[in-house]
């Protein structure tokens, strides 16, 4: 289907009798026609470039803006990501087909990147290969999937990387012109992983607190505020936080010890990558609480935090307790525990927040006599606990915790158990 047939296609449809069937075709082919003529935009861009370049007084980056209306800047990014594309013949075949976006485009050349110049044609050799699989998958899962291949290319687990993004930080202030104080901070990999955790720990400090009366409702609004507010408490020394920096990486005993195998299990947060040999260095800095988990994914036991890892195994003798019944209203950090090892992300189909962005949901209501145990637990987003609530979802989470949400009786979303957020 070519983008007039798709267009025609969207045209014919009537959305104000449309079943939910319909409306979803309807969102098929607007996708599909978004992606169409992102490509014409793309192609065009890509003849300014080539213009330019038999005609000195052709400014592609101008034209753009001109012609489109965005700002400068944009029509810099755009021309840029055309130009990137141009090696990636495959990808730009699949956008202008309608079954990749520019997202994936994106991801490549952002991988390309990531490389050393000499490095930059191992990655290109695999396109089509990548390009293949890229209509199977989310723009986020496929950048995943290229930093795996950008890791085998690198050939020391990204250690080199690692090295380069060191030299790569710095922070930049701004006034904008709405008189909004702005910063920007770049950090490398294994800065961000205690950062990560320390604004984590300053954002939930003031969501428990107390609300200040301009709090937004929205609740992706509302967690950028308290996000922003605990940003300042950090920089302003409020809260008292002191000791060292804390992190937290969920990775399977054998990767740490021995380096990465076929089923690794390593997930620093929120797609920082961080080479196993600085895991290794930073091991000795940490502490380590060992989980046990099913072939599902699920936790069946977890020990205490040991200094050591030779005391794991010790630690898993006297288990910690993760059901509390009604005895504590509020999820233990035990509980927060187990849910980190068993997911990546929201519990919710789809959603890709990564866990430690989510909140510990009572499947069954504490206020209608649900106990705080952990196989009643399921981490969400602060949107889909507010979407759960405010559209009554009934959640059923099944002993390999696979999910099934229904409205008014009504099935809505399933999905497996949590060993698939890992594949």
């Amino acid at each position: 289907m070519d983008l007039v047939s798709t267009a025609s296609a969207l045209a014919a449809l009537d959305l104000e009798t449309a079943d939910r069937h319909v409306v979803t075709d309807a969102l098929r082919l607007t996708t599909r026609l978004i992606r169409m003529a992102h490509a014409v935009e793309l192609e065009a861009d890509l003849r300014l470039v080539a213009l330019a370049e038999a005609d000195p007084t052709i400014n592609p980056e101008h034209l753009d803006a001109e012609a489109t209306g965005r700002s400068p800047s944009r029509a810099t990014a755009a021309i840029r990501r055309a130009t990137a594309a141009q090696t990636l013949p495959h990808l730009r075949a699949l956008l202008a087909a309608g079954t990749v976006g520019v997202e994936h485009l994106d991801a490549f050349a952002t991988a390309m990147r990531s490389l050393r110049t000499a490095l930059r044609p191992r990655l290109l050799e695999q396109e089509e290969q990548l390009a293949r699989l890229a209509p199977h998958l989310t723009a986020e899962e496929f950048r995943t999937r290229l930093d795996a291949a950008v890791r085998d290319i690198e050939g020391d687990d990204g250690a080199d990387r690692l090295q380069r993004q060191r030299r790569r930080i710095g922070a930049r202030t701004w006034t904008g012109r709405d008189g909004m104080w702005n910063i920007h901070g770049r950090y490398d990999a294994e800065r961000a992983i205690s950062l990560i955790e320390a604004l984590r720990r300053a954002t939930e400090a003031r969501f428990h607190g107390e609300h200040p009366a301009e709090t937004p409702d929205d609740p992706l609004l509302r967690h950028e505020f308290f996000q922003a507010l605990g940003l300042a408490d950090l920089m302003l020394g409020v809260g008292g936080s002191s000791g060292r920096p804390e992190f937290v990486v969920t990775i399977d005993e054998e990767t740490l010890r021995h380096g990465r195998h076929a089923g690794s299990r390593v997930d620093c947060g929120r797609g920082i990558h961080v080479p196993i040999e600085a895991l290794q260095a930073m091991a000795g800095r940490a502490r380590f609480v060992p989980v046990v988990i099913d072939r599902h994914g699920v936790v069946v036991r977890q020990g205490r935090p040991v200094p050591t890892l030779d005391q794991l195994r010790d630690s898993l003798l006297r288990p910690v307790p993760l059901d509390h019944g009604r005895s504590r209203r509020h999820a233990s950090r035990d509980q927060r525990r187990a849910l980190r090892a068993m997911y990546r992300s929201c519990g919710v189909p789809g959603c890709d927040r990564h866990i430690a962005d989510c909140q510990p949901h009572h499947i069954d209501y504490w206020e209608h006599g649900g106990a705080t145990d952990l196989a009643l637990l399921l981490p969400l987003c602060k949107h889909h606990h507010d979407r759960l609530h405010a559209e009554r979802w009934e959640v059923e989470l099944r002993p390999d915790r696979s999910l099934v949400v229904r409205r008014h009786g009504e099935l809505i979303m399933t999905t497996g158990p949590p060993i698939e957020q890992w594949a």
